[in-house]
């Protein structure tokens, strides 16, 4: 059975800058506690330790978060996404681990797995549950994203997770990819789809045929730029070999939450959103673009495509100023 894994409380968090209040952390547990969801990320949507000026402040401090959750979880696996260089094994891992998190996904850029060897290490060494992420994985080969995953492999990973962070893929460059991990390693695979082209749904159902046994999902499409695969979307779509009516009416009532609670922050599919994907950059820059090509007079199309052009992976977000005045200048 494919695990549908669920980033609503960490991915979600970029949507409202960061901003997720206590009661909904609570409300949203205690119903997700009865759905048949694997697990429930929580946090800054950067992960641990990532709460700061330059990315953005949290309302709530990783300690909090997880208190909440914890509490009102019951029994489902409590889930933080970890990107060494924001996350610390003294600061972050090791208090995370005193709170009850079950579930810790260790992320890098997906030609950077090495960063992650010691922080994998030390929580596989502890029998933790332990997912290496290899995010804005359109800008590695299919070859190239292989060889970073058997990195994390041996690192200790259980689950290899590929992230399209750009929205940057279609179904056949899902395919390619995902069966080529499910074929050669010897752990779990894992699909995090960004929906920049209307296609979150679709990669993910193709990452799943494709072998992956793991698919992250966000209530309404919650996450950043332009959003997820829709959580109950994938509930109903993988069928009845996934999940029983009462548990995709459980996922539905986690729908309704965050529609009421959250509307004014729910994701769209955009023009913006479609620039982003095309150029390969993170859809979270979304409203820095649009800021500073109001402050500037440059034209989002032409930010977009030097962003994508340069590589600019999220936490870079200073560097999007610079591009902008270079643009001027040139």
């Amino acid at each position: 059975m494919t695990k549908l894994y669920d980033v609503t409380l960490r991915d979600g968090n970029h949507a409202l800058g960061h901003q997720l209040e206590q009661s909904f952390i609570r409300k949203y547990c205690q119903i997700a506690s009865n759905s048949d969801v694997y697990a429930v990320e929580v946090g800054h949507g950067n992960g641990l330790g990532a709460s700061s000026f330059l990315i953005g402040r949290s309302r709530l401090t990783d300690d909090e978060m997880l208190r909440i959750a914890r509490k009102n979880l019951k029994d489902k696996l409590l889930a933080v996404h970890a990107i060494p260089g924001f996350a610390t094994i003294e600061r972050d891992l090791k208090p995370a681990i005193d709170l009850g998190v079950d579930v810790f996904r260790v992320a890098t850029h997906a030609t950077e797995a090495s960063l992650a060897e010691t922080h994998i290490n030390f929580l596989s060494s502890r029998g933790l549950i332990v997912h290496g992420v290899l995010m804005m994985s359109h800008m590695n080969s299919v070859e190239g994203l292989l060889a970073e995953a058997k990195l994390m492999k041996n690192f200790g990973a259980s689950a290899i997770i590929l992230m399209d962070s750009a929205g940057a893929f279609r179904p056949t460059d899902v395919q390619r990819r995902i069966h080529l991990l499910a074929h050669e390693l010897e752990v779990e695979v894992g699909f995090h789809a960004h929906n920049n082209f209307g296609l979150a749904v679709a990669n993910a159902t193709t990452a799943e045929a494709s072998g992956a046994s793991i698919l992250d999902g966000a209530a309404m499409g919650l996450g950043a730029g332009s959003g997820n695969a829709q959580l109950e979307a994938l509930g109903a779509v993988l069928g009845e070999d996934n999940s029983s009516e009462g548990s995709l009416n459980v996922l539905f009532e986690m729908s309704d939450l965050t529609l009421t609670e959250l509307q004014p922050f729910l994701p769209r599919t955009t023009t913006n959103s479609l620039r982003s994907g095309l150029a390969g950059a993170f859809s979270g820059f979304a409203p820095h673009v649009q800021r500073l090509s109001d402050e500037l007079g440059i034209s989002v199309d032409t930010l977009w495509s030097e962003i994508g052009r340069r590589k600019i992976v999220a936490g870079q977000e200073s560097i999007l100023r610079e591009i902008a005045i270079d643009l001027m200048n040139l």
